[in-house]
């Protein structure tokens, strides 16, 4: 784009192109902070294959999200990790299977099916990214499906108070849980824990729990899930209220960086989180026998 300082006529940012518009365009870089620049500077524009994400940042995500989200009933197998949940969420139902397992693939797989058939739960393994690739072959191989393609993103969080109107409390509201629930609130509140490292966002209209939303923290990192609001106070921005409240109360917790995962094809939710400075970092996905 043209550049303002004397002498220096172009100048590039780069970064995702998030939003192209006739009045402006929005870039987010790596940093982090969305740049926006005048549509009349733009001079040119070329397409950059992204970076693909190391495996040791993958592989760290994986285990911070798992143990912010943790199964009432686990297993340990050869390096992967049973989780059972009374079919609350794939999550906290799948097996999470990030290094070779001992023994081999028949093997471990003949264990897994076995596990999950004597507490009456189909088999599911979740498969990160690249860092999986030779078990998805194997998997996909043996005629297991796979479903619910996820876009982990993250941001990197500042030190901003928030002044809205969401509280925030160590542990969550029975009505909460029986929103979140779908029909087993007692499965969820063992999932979604209480105390310190739980905070749970809500916005009361009327008496009701308008919205709500969990913030996790492992390490540096809050995962933020479950941001959901009733349909009546739909697209009134309660959502993304919530999200910002999170985000402050983890940074002030101690968290440095913010994780989201969102389901591949809801794209207008993925596309949101950009704007509000999010950038995918990888995809899992789940195989089913």
């Amino acid at each position: 784009m043209e550049s303002p300082e004397p002498g220096r006529r172009f100048t590039d940012i780069t970064g995702e192109l998030i939003e192209i518009g006739p009045e402006v365009w929005r870039v987010l870089p790596e940093s982090g902070a969305v740049v926006t620049i005048a549509a009349s500077a733009v001079v040119a524009a070329r397409a950059i294959p992204p970076k693909p994400t190391p495996f040791s940042e993958i592989l760290e995500l994986e285990r911070l999200l798992a143990a912010t989200w943790p199964a009432p009933e686990t297993a340990e197998l050869g390096g992967w990790l049973l989780r059972y949940a009374e079919g609350f969420s794939r999550r906290a139902n799948s097996v999470l299977a990030l290094t070779a397992p001992e023994g081999g693939t028949d093997a471990a797989l003949a264990a897994v099916e076995a596990w999950y058939d004597a507490r009456g739960a189909r088999p599911l393994v979740a498969l990160a990214g690249a860092v999986t690739k030779r078990l998805d072959e194997e998997l996909a191989a043996r005629g297991w499906e796979a479903e619910a393609a996820t876009a982990v993103m993250t941001k990197t969080l500042g030190d901003v108070a928030y002044q809205g109107e969401a509280v925030i409390a160590d542990a969550p509201s029975a009505e909460l849980l029986e929103q979140e629930g779908r029909g087993r609130p007692d499965i969820a509140a063992r999932i979604f824990g209480s105390g310190p490292g739980r905070g749970y966002a809500e916005i009361r209209r009327g008496g009701a729990l308008a919205a709500r939303g969990r913030g996790a923290i492992a390490g540096d990192l809050v995962a933020i899930t479950s941001i959901g609001t009733l349909p009546a106070f739909r697209r009134q921005g309660l959502g993304t209220e919530i999200l910002h409240a999170l985000e402050a109360w983890g940074h002030a917790n101690g968290a440095r960086r913010a994780a989201l995962q969102v389901e591949t094809d809801n794209e207008a939710a993925i596309a949101m989180y950009a704007r509000l400075g999010y950038a995918e970092r990888y995809r899992y996905y789940y195989r089913a026998r």
